[in-house]
């Protein structure tokens, strides 16, 4: 296992793989057959309805989304964008104190404000496609299970899914929730999402002696697909108390930090601002004391500090990244 998952297991709450097949009876109130599954009870369509009412359905909570304009807006107010926009401002300002010298800086502002909005635009529309790639993620979880309720193998909602349900999964399945193993056929699952082991992964039944969840072989776990083979389990844990729903729920806590990358495009961003700034100020004084002239001077700082904005740069990095 990559040293990822054993982080991630040493987080996850779950221990049912180091119990006995009567011990799991026990504790989940169900019934099953680990010689000849097809044989096994499971639970009653009345008792699998009570469970969902105490235990809720076997969804996984979304993250909480930012409301797309306030995105939009953060994009828009990033450091080189306020730098165009103040820019543009300046340019309307004079524009409104002498409309006669100051015609074409209407042109100007405009297209500042343009360039400002079309690199927020960029960036936006990049931001809505990554978060679509996330969202992505909750369709691991298949709608349609196939459950014995009741000593009838049935087709029931995912999400209706139980504790101490019993569940076939065959080769193409995905796991719908996460379940014991009772009885195996050859199968083998594809953890790499919750491990990061690209190799498919045998399963077998018994109590298992290890203690990280994520390497026993008695447990399959929801979102995973079965490469091939079939089997049985018991439905141990369902929605955000799955594995997957944990990892989701201590991601969603962790406190974000910036990469490297985007440490050293900050640090960049900050150096070209003061740097345009000063040298606007400096370029403002020299051109007013020369000429004694305030629009000229402001015109030509202005033309100073655009010239250091890099105006393409959020939106390059954000379409190469």
């Amino acid at each position: 296992m990559s040293e990822a998952g054993k982080k991630k297991a040493n987080k996850v709450e779950l221990t049912e793989h180091l119990l006995t097949f009567d011990q799991m009876k026990e504790k989940f109130s169900t019934n099953f057959d680990h010689i000849r599954a097809v044989n096994s009870q499971g639970i009653s369509s009345e008792d699998a309805a009570n469970r969902l009412k105490q235990n809720g359905p076997n969804i996984l909570s979304p993250p909480k989304k930012v409301h797309p304009i306030i995105i939009f807006l953060h994009c828009l107010f990033a450091l080189f964008n306020l730098l165009l926009i103040f820019c543009a401002g300046i340019t309307w300002l004079l524009f409104g104190l002498d409309p006669i010298n100051n015609g074409p800086n209407t042109y100007v502002g405009a297209i500042l404000l343009g360039v400002a909005i079309i690199n927020a635009a960029v960036e936006f529309w990049q931001h809505q496609k990554s978060a679509a790639i996330l969202d992505s993620f909750l369709n691991m979880i298949p709608t349609k299970a196939s459950a014995i309720r009741g000593s009838a193998l049935k087709q029931v909602e995912a999400k209706e899914l139980v504790l101490g349900d019993v569940v076939f999964v065959k080769m193409g399945d995905k796991v719908p929730a996460d379940i014991y193993i009772f009885s195996a056929s050859d199968m083998k699952v594809d953890n790499s999402s919750l491990t990061g082991e690209a190799d498919p992964q045998p399963r077998s039944v018994g109590a298992s002696t290890i203690e990280n969840p994520l390497e026993a072989h008695n447990l399959a776990f929801n979102g995973s697909l079965v490469i091939s083979g079939e089997g049985y389990g018991v439905v141990i844990r369902t929605g955000d108390n799955t594995v997957i729903g944990q990892i989701a729920g201590m991601t969603g806590k962790e406190k974000r930090r910036p990469s490297p990358l985007s440490s050293e495009i900050q640090n960049f961003v900050i150096i070209m601002a003061v740097l345009a700034i000063t040298s606007a100020i400096a370029f403002f004084l020299v051109a007013y004391f020369r000429t004694k002239n305030t629009n000229f001077a402001l015109t030509f700082a202005i033309g100073i500090l655009i010239a250091w904005v890099p105006q393409g740069l959020p939106a390059t990095v954000t379409m190469l990244l």
